[in-house]
Protein backbone atom coordinates (compact mmCIF):
# COMPACT_ATOMS: atom_id res chain seq x y z
CA UNK A 1 0.00 0.00 0.00
CA UNK A 2 2.54 2.79 -1.05
CA UNK A 3 1.09 3.71 -4.35
CA UNK A 4 0.22 6.92 -3.28
CA UNK A 5 4.11 8.41 -2.80
CA UNK A 6 4.92 6.17 -6.09
CA UNK A 7 2.50 7.79 -7.86
CA UNK A 8 3.15 11.10 -6.05
CA UNK A 9 7.01 11.36 -6.69
CA UNK A 10 6.67 10.32 -10.52
CA UNK A 11 4.47 12.75 -11.45
CA UNK A 12 6.91 15.62 -11.51
CA UNK A 13 8.98 15.73 -8.52
CA UNK A 14 11.40 17.97 -10.53
CA UNK A 15 9.02 19.78 -12.52
CA UNK A 16 7.64 22.64 -10.71
CA UNK A 17 4.93 22.17 -13.34
CA UNK A 18 3.98 18.75 -12.91
CA UNK A 19 1.60 19.32 -9.87
CA UNK A 20 1.09 22.28 -7.52
CA UNK A 21 -0.05 21.43 -4.18
CA UNK A 22 -2.38 23.56 -2.42
CA UNK A 23 -1.69 23.99 1.48
CA UNK A 24 -4.68 24.49 3.70
CA UNK A 25 -5.87 25.73 7.15
CA UNK A 26 -4.38 23.86 9.85
CA UNK A 27 -7.07 20.78 11.10
CA UNK A 28 -7.11 19.04 14.20
CA UNK A 29 -7.39 15.09 15.06
CA UNK A 30 -8.43 15.60 18.09
CA UNK A 31 -12.02 16.33 16.90
CA UNK A 32 -15.12 13.87 16.61
CA UNK A 33 -14.91 10.97 14.54
CA UNK A 34 -17.83 13.22 12.57
CA UNK A 35 -15.56 16.04 11.73
CA UNK A 36 -14.31 16.58 8.38
CA UNK A 37 -10.61 16.89 7.77
CA UNK A 38 -9.62 20.27 6.34
CA UNK A 39 -10.13 20.70 2.38
CA UNK A 40 -7.38 22.02 0.17
CA UNK A 41 -8.40 25.35 -1.04
CA UNK A 42 -8.05 25.33 -4.79
CA UNK A 43 -6.27 28.67 -5.31
CA UNK A 44 -3.71 28.96 -2.24
CA UNK A 45 -0.09 29.24 -2.87
CA UNK A 46 2.17 26.87 -2.38
CA UNK A 47 4.20 27.22 0.93
CA UNK A 48 6.55 25.31 3.08
CA UNK A 49 5.74 27.87 6.13
CA UNK A 50 5.33 24.77 8.68
CA UNK A 51 4.92 25.68 12.00
CA UNK A 52 7.28 24.46 14.96
CA UNK A 53 6.91 21.23 16.54
CA UNK A 54 7.14 20.77 19.81
CA UNK A 55 10.14 18.87 20.28
CA UNK A 56 12.17 16.50 17.74
CA UNK A 57 10.98 12.68 18.04
CA UNK A 58 13.92 10.98 15.69
CA UNK A 59 13.13 8.10 13.91
CA UNK A 60 17.00 7.04 13.78
CA UNK A 61 16.60 3.09 15.65
CA UNK A 62 12.85 2.92 15.82
CA UNK A 63 10.96 -0.24 14.91
CA UNK A 64 8.44 0.43 13.03
CA UNK A 65 5.50 -1.92 14.77
CA UNK A 66 6.67 -0.47 18.20
CA UNK A 67 4.98 2.69 16.82
CA UNK A 68 1.83 0.78 18.32
CA UNK A 69 1.08 -0.77 21.58
CA UNK A 70 -1.04 -3.01 22.60
CA UNK A 71 -3.89 -1.09 23.55
CA UNK A 72 -3.94 1.08 19.91
CA UNK A 73 -3.85 -2.10 18.11
CA UNK A 74 -7.17 -3.12 20.52
CA UNK A 75 -8.82 0.17 20.10
CA UNK A 76 -7.86 0.37 16.00
CA UNK A 77 -9.54 -3.40 15.80
CA UNK A 78 -11.99 -1.94 17.11
CA UNK A 79 -12.68 1.45 15.34
CA UNK A 80 -10.90 0.61 11.91
CA UNK A 81 -11.42 -3.65 12.01
CA UNK A 82 -8.03 -3.59 11.56
CA UNK A 83 -7.32 -7.29 12.93
CA UNK A 84 -4.44 -8.66 11.09
CA UNK A 85 -1.23 -8.66 13.25
CA UNK A 86 0.92 -5.83 12.53
CA UNK A 87 3.85 -6.35 10.31
CA UNK A 88 7.15 -4.69 9.51
CA UNK A 89 8.45 -4.65 5.41
CA UNK A 90 10.51 -2.45 3.86
CA UNK A 91 8.30 -0.24 1.32
CA UNK A 92 9.08 -0.82 -2.51
CA UNK A 93 8.46 3.09 -3.34
CA UNK A 94 11.09 5.63 -3.98
CA UNK A 95 11.73 6.02 -0.24
CA UNK A 96 12.44 2.19 0.72
CA UNK A 97 11.55 3.21 4.18
CA UNK A 98 10.99 0.29 7.14
CA UNK A 99 6.94 0.36 7.79
CA UNK A 100 4.09 -1.68 9.62
CA UNK A 101 1.72 -2.65 7.82
CA UNK A 102 -1.64 -2.60 9.65
CA UNK A 103 -4.57 -4.45 7.97
CA UNK A 104 -8.11 -5.58 7.48
CA UNK A 105 -9.02 -9.18 7.11
CA UNK A 106 -12.84 -8.68 5.99
CA UNK A 107 -14.27 -6.08 3.79
CA UNK A 108 -13.40 -3.02 2.99
CA UNK A 109 -9.87 -4.65 3.32
CA UNK A 110 -8.43 -1.13 3.94
CA UNK A 111 -4.63 -1.59 4.93
CA UNK A 112 -2.59 1.15 6.20
CA UNK A 113 1.55 1.88 5.66
CA UNK A 114 3.18 3.65 8.48
CA UNK A 115 6.38 4.30 6.87
CA UNK A 116 9.26 5.56 8.98
CA UNK A 117 11.14 7.92 6.32
CA UNK A 118 14.53 9.67 7.58
CA UNK A 119 15.58 11.00 4.06
CA UNK A 120 13.34 14.37 3.77
CA UNK A 121 11.13 15.89 6.08
CA UNK A 122 7.58 16.99 4.89
CA UNK A 123 8.47 20.25 3.05
CA UNK A 124 8.40 18.51 -0.69
CA UNK A 125 4.78 18.05 0.16
CA UNK A 126 4.05 21.69 0.34
CA UNK A 127 6.70 22.48 -2.22
CA UNK A 128 4.44 22.86 -5.60
CA UNK A 129 6.85 20.54 -7.28
CA UNK A 130 4.55 17.13 -6.66
CA UNK A 131 1.68 16.06 -8.57
CA UNK A 132 -0.48 16.18 -5.13
CA UNK A 133 -2.70 18.34 -3.30
CA UNK A 134 -1.52 18.75 0.17
CA UNK A 135 -2.46 20.87 2.80
CA UNK A 136 -1.34 21.80 6.93
CA UNK A 137 -2.77 19.54 9.63
CA UNK A 138 -1.85 18.91 13.09
CA UNK A 139 -1.57 15.58 14.11
CA UNK A 140 -1.09 15.07 17.85
CA UNK A 141 0.01 18.91 18.34
CA UNK A 142 3.21 18.50 15.58
CA UNK A 143 2.71 20.01 12.30
CA UNK A 144 1.98 17.63 9.08
CA UNK A 145 0.58 17.39 5.43
CA UNK A 146 -2.40 15.45 4.26
CA UNK A 147 -2.09 14.60 0.55
CA UNK A 148 -3.54 12.70 -2.09
CA UNK A 149 -2.97 12.81 -6.24
CA UNK A 150 -3.99 15.54 -7.59
CA UNK A 151 -7.10 15.90 -8.55
CA UNK A 152 -8.74 12.84 -7.51
CA UNK A 153 -11.37 13.08 -4.89
CA UNK A 154 -11.92 9.07 -3.68
CA UNK A 155 -9.07 7.01 -4.20
CA UNK A 156 -6.53 7.94 -1.77
CA UNK A 157 -4.61 9.53 1.56
CA UNK A 158 -1.91 9.90 3.05
CA UNK A 159 -0.63 11.84 6.51
CA UNK A 160 2.93 12.65 6.52
CA UNK A 161 4.11 14.42 10.22
CA UNK A 162 6.86 16.32 10.68
CA UNK A 163 8.80 14.83 13.61
CA UNK A 164 12.51 15.91 13.09
CA UNK A 165 14.54 17.56 10.84
CA UNK A 166 14.88 15.84 7.08
CA UNK A 167 12.42 13.45 8.73
CA UNK A 168 8.52 12.49 8.16
CA UNK A 169 6.37 9.64 9.82
CA UNK A 170 3.85 8.81 6.97
CA UNK A 171 0.71 7.20 7.03
CA UNK A 172 -0.86 6.07 3.88
CA UNK A 173 -3.96 4.76 2.57
CA UNK A 174 -5.48 3.29 -0.78
CA UNK A 175 -8.60 1.88 -0.52
CA UNK A 176 -9.50 -1.37 -3.17
CA UNK A 177 -13.32 0.69 -3.62
CA UNK A 178 -13.48 4.37 -3.86
CA UNK A 179 -14.23 6.59 -1.01
CA UNK A 180 -14.20 9.95 -0.29
CA UNK A 181 -10.55 11.51 1.08
CA UNK A 182 -12.23 13.34 3.67
CA UNK A 183 -13.64 9.43 5.04
CA UNK A 184 -10.17 8.28 4.18
CA UNK A 185 -8.03 11.34 5.64
CA UNK A 186 -9.83 10.89 8.70
CA UNK A 187 -8.47 7.46 8.75
CA UNK A 188 -4.81 8.16 8.56
CA UNK A 189 -4.80 11.00 10.88
CA UNK A 190 -6.04 8.83 13.59
CA UNK A 191 -3.18 6.04 12.74
CA UNK A 192 -0.69 8.94 12.72
CA UNK A 193 -1.74 10.24 15.93
CA UNK A 194 -0.82 6.88 17.78
CA UNK A 195 2.02 6.42 16.48
CA UNK A 196 3.21 9.84 17.49
CA UNK A 197 1.89 9.20 20.48
CA UNK A 198 3.79 6.19 21.27
CA UNK A 199 6.88 7.88 19.36
CA UNK A 200 6.90 10.31 21.91
CA UNK A 201 7.44 8.00 24.57
CA UNK A 202 10.57 6.29 23.15
CA UNK A 203 12.19 9.43 22.63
Amino acid sequence: MVGIVTLALAGGCTNATGGEATPGPTGSVTAPPSEEPSDPPSSAVPTTDIPPRPRDLSLDGVKPCSLFTSAQLAQLQSQLKIDKPPRVHTTGDHYKAPACLLEQSREPFHSFDAMLVTSEGIEPWLSGNRNVDAWLVSVGGYPAVDYKLKGTDDAECATSVDVADGQQLIVDLIPLERADYHQLCRMTEQVATMAVQTLQTLR
